[in-house]
């Protein structure tokens, strides 16, 4: 029987500071970063996208086995090794880079599926990993 973790996060769209270009570069890739701009609603995007990080990392730490937290860098750590793309017409997707894919490694994950949605001045993210 497979096992899953799951976790969900809540973001309010007015706290992503997307004039904060230091913010933006350390926790989104140029891939979501040239997605987001070019939305109707940037902030939107933005913090869809940030909730959906905070989503895998809550559904991957959930999953672990392990007694020892196995996202050690804490509230300050970089999010752009994780990156969430989506393709038009398309179901977004979880990338892993650098030190965030031997985290996946090592917890066993084999995918991570998530969903995000917006509604006025909220986004949400759900994350399930198997």
């Amino acid at each position: 029987m497979p096992s899953y973790g799951v976790g969900i996060d809540v973001q309010l769209i007015s706290e992503i500071n997307i004039d904060n270009a230091i913010f933006i570069e350390r926790n989104f890739t140029a891939a979501e970063i040239s997605y987001c701009s070019a939305s109707a609603s940037p902030e939107s995007s933005y913090a869809g996208k940030w909730a959906a990080k905070e989503a895998v990392i809550k559904a991957i730490s959930s999953l672990s086995t392990t007694s020892s937290p196995i996202w050690t860098k804490g509230s300050a750590a970089p999010l752009a090794e994780i990156e969430v793309l989506r393709e038009e017409g398309k179901a977004p997707v979880v990338k892993f880079h650098g030190g965030a894919k031997k985290i996946v490694k090592k917890a066993g994950v084999k995918t991570v599926k998530i969903t995000i949605s917006h509604s006025g001045s909220y986004a949400v993210a759900m994350a399930v990993a198997e």
